[in-house]
């Protein structure tokens, strides 16, 4: 039973009014509608939460269908008592009816059909922005939650209009996501279907609008890019032909500026995109990226989609009291919010390179020219030089032998911290050398904000805030020092969440088993108020008890790369699972060496399916198994999530290391806050692992129709942490006898499945 629907059924029974045999079956803010089965007849009741009284409905012969939950949601609201006025109860139902209305009546004519589980979840994000709260909205695969969202949000705006705030136009709603693929969907599919639906049925008058932001180094600038062809045009090589075919067509305008969808290579968009666009640009007047940010700050939008970082930009923008990069908002919604930590701890922390001044120094001298005080700045940028020497070197020697290491620990003594005020202090006067002798040179300017924006890395560097510091290696010498503030979760929640606007978070992987406690720690969430908060959690309507099967072995050694027989196995294991199930199969690793080695081993001793092997930056990978329609792909993390793999193509689905997080300074620091191993195992690292490894198995089943095996070939997935796995994971038939996989996939696939590679 879903664990929302079981507390409010205890709450009913210790009120005294539960019968036996009654069931919960849908949930409507402080109203419940209860089923009963006589024997004859189907009675139906409901309960007023806040006051316990119970109203007869109706009965029938047969159970409520899909589609007559929207009439008993009419009837339920009918008969609600007014705890609130009249005029805001009115509005209130309206829109709870009208959402009802849209999900049960409208949406299942044009081949959208009802489930209760997102017309629940749409109601609870309603509530949410109706009542100023922060929601985490969990749901898993196949539940629906961006329809949920999108037209909880139209709703919300049809019967909201933001008269508290006074503004006269309509504010927007911002979508926060952290993938272009989903972007694209929203911009293509799910906002241009909803609109046309809605515009059929007249709940809207006019078609809904949306604007897509993304950050400056998305965007083509057409001063670089007159500059960039320019040169290649007088290097005259014949290979440059279709390069400066494009380049010309965007000039013209008759390519968008938007890099996201231009053939172009990442060399070439890092030297024709945006980097700091200046008033005194010579296109500044007829700037398409200009004219872009500014109509798309206007109100009225209805949807402002961006990604994560752009937002948290905007919010750390707005806080620091410069110019807003998105405009004022009604409600936040963050889709695929388990990935919004990762993009606080980039936009929150600070990274300063070790080569970084050696570039800044290149550009001071390229820029002095006929300067006054040209041999003070020479001199000047040598001290910068060798004082960031010395800073690396310090902070190197205060490592000693983990300096080999990828991510180690720094511990910023008074040495560091001395060397990096020092160096603030050079930066400082080389900034004024810039600045006294004529700050209206738009080379200068560009220089001198250069020096401020290192001047700001070193002073985060340098302060007394609280940071955890390390330093990651690069490659064989390039390194680079970084911080992150320790009271991150704070920042988040007097940032974002106190700010008086409703959000919504959504994912199919918010919590552990029901409890977001974890995710809300690590987000500063927890600090808010109940009275503040809500949390709704949506099982996936997929039929995994039917559909799928996990097969957990219990003869597989300890993963360690560095034993041979823990390899071996794997092998093994590995060409009798392919073998199984015909091919079909995805294998994800947490180790790109391990990834490295078995894909050597499975080409050396030869598998009778298309082998795929899906390295850094891949994509196209994914392409070349989908088209093979029987292939084996062997991948990292990043096909762990957001890729959509539906139908036989990916039938078996192996997992080789439980995804437990790579130890780093940050885990380390959150080791600390703890008394003992064993809490940090159990309230950290164990609820990291168990939501990513269910990122991980929702790639499976991704339509209704969809069967696949799960493997885990991690010898604690049987043993210690079975337990959590189980619990974590959707329901589904358990095995350790390998043989059924391949009884599994006789069962449920089609003559057709075993032809293919024949």
């Amino acid at each position: 039973m879903n664990e929302e629907y079981a507390d409010i059924q205890n709450r009913i029974y210790e009120a005294g009014i539960f019968r036996l045999g009654e069931k919960v079956v849908l949930v409507m803010e402080d109203c419940v509608l209860l089923e009963h089965f006589t024997g004859k007849a189907y009675n139906y009741r409901m309960v007023e939460l806040r006051s316990f009284k119970v109203k007869r409905l109706f009965s029938r012969q047969t159970p409520l269908t899909e589609n007559g939950y929207g009439k008993a949601v009419e009837k339920m609201l009918s008969l609600t008592s007014k705890a609130v006025t009249p005029q805001i109860q009115d509005r209130h139902t309206r829109a709870v009816v009208l959402l009802v209305h849209i999900f049960s009546n409208i949406l299942p004519k044009h081949g959208l059909i009802l489930r209760k589980n997102q017309l629940s979840l749409s109601l609870a994000m309603l509530e949410s922005m109706e009542k100023v709260k922060v929601a985490l909205c969990e749901a898993e695969v196949g539940t629906g939650k961006t329809y949920a969202y999108l037209l909880a949000a139209v709703v919300y705006r049809l019967f909201w209009r933001n008269e508290k705030e006074g503004f006269s136009e309509r504010q927007s709603i911002i979508i926060s996501t952290s993938t272009l693929a989903l972007q694209k969907a929203l911009t293509d599919e799910y906002i241009p279907q909803i609109s046309d639906i809605l515009l059929e049925h007249r709940i809207i008058n006019t078609k809904l609008t949306f604007v897509v932001r993304k950050g400056k180094a998305h965007y083509a600038c057409d001063s670089r890019v007159k500059t960039y062809l320019a040169s290649i045009k007088h290097n005259n090589r014949p290979e440059d032909q279709e390069l400066i075919g494009i380049l010309t067509d965007i000039f013209s305008g008759a390519r968008s500026i938007d890099l996201d969808g231009l053939p172009l290579s990442d060399y070439v968009k890092e030297r024709i995109c945006v980097e700091r666009c200046q008033r005194t640009c010579e296109f500044a007047n007829v700037c398409r990226y200009r004219g872009f940010i500014k109509k798309a700050g206007q109100n009225g939008i209805d949807f402002q989609i961006a990604n994560h970082n752009l937002v948290l930009a905007d919010v750390l923008s707005r806080k620091d009291g410069r110019d807003r990069l998105l405009p004022e908002h009604c409600v936040l919604i963050f889709d695929e919010a388990h990935k919004l930590l990762d993009a606080a701890r980039q936009m929150y922390g600070t990274v300063f390179e070790d080569v970084e001044l050696e570039r800044l120094a290149s550009g001071v001298r390229r820029g002095v020219g006929g300067h006054l005080g040209k041999g003070n700045i020479i001199l000047l940028c040598e001290e910068m030089l060798e004082w960031n020497r010395l800073l690396f070197e310090i902070v190197r020697k205060s490592i000693g032998q983990a300096y080999g290491s990828s991510c180690v620990e720094v511990v910023f003594t008074p040495e560091i911290m001395k060397t990096a005020k020092t160096l603030g202090a050079v930066l400082e006067k080389l900034s004024l050398c810039f600045y006294t002798v004529d700050n209206r040179n738009a080379a200068y300017k560009k220089i001198f904000n250069r020096i401020n924006r290192e001047q700001e890395k070193l002073r985060v560097l340098s302060d007394d805030v609280e940071c955890i510091y390390w330093l990651e290696n690069m490659g064989v010498t390039a390194c680079r020092l970084c911080s992150l503030p320790k009271e991150l979760d704070f920042l988040l929640f007097e940032d974002i969440w106190s700010q008086g606007k409703p959000c919504v978070l959504t994912s199919a992987t918010l919590s552990v088993g029901g409890d977001f406690s974890h995710f809300m720690h690590q987000m500063g969430i927890d600090m808010l108020a109940q009275n503040h908060l809500l949390t709704v959690s949506k099982a996936s309507p997929f039929n995994y008890r039917n559909h799928a099967l996990l097969y957990l072995p219990e003869d597989m050694p300890f993963p360690k790369i560095k034993n041979r027989a823990y390899v071996d196995a794997v092998l093994g294991r590995l060409r009798e699972l392919i073998g199984q199930t015909y091919g079909h199969t995805l294998v994800l690793f947490t180790s790109y060496r391990m990834m490295e080695i078995c894909n050597q081993e499975l080409v050396n001793i030869g598998i009778n399916y298309p082998l795929f092997s899906m390295g850094k930056g891949r994509l196209d990978a994914i392409k070349e198994f989908r088209k093979s329609g029987n292939g084996v792909l062997l991948a990292s993390d990043s096909a762990g999530e957001g890729i959509d793999l539906a139908g036989d193509v990916l039938s078996s689905l192996v997992v080789v290391k439980l995804p437990f997080p790579t130890p780093d300074p940050i885990l380390e620091y959150e080791k600390s806050l703890y008394d003992d191993f064993y809490s940090y195992l159990s309230e950290v690292i164990v609820p990291n692992m168990l939501m990513k490894l269910r990122q991980w198995i929702g790639r499976g089943i991704r339509r209704e129709t969809d069967t696949c095996v799960f493997s885990i070939l991690d010898s604690r997935a049987s043993g210690r942490y079975r337990k959590d796995i189980l619990s974590a994971l959707p329901d589904m038939p358990v095995t350790n006898q390998i043989e059924d996989v391949g009884r599994f996939i006789a069962a449920n696939k089609s003559e057709e499945y075993f032809k293919k590679g024949k």
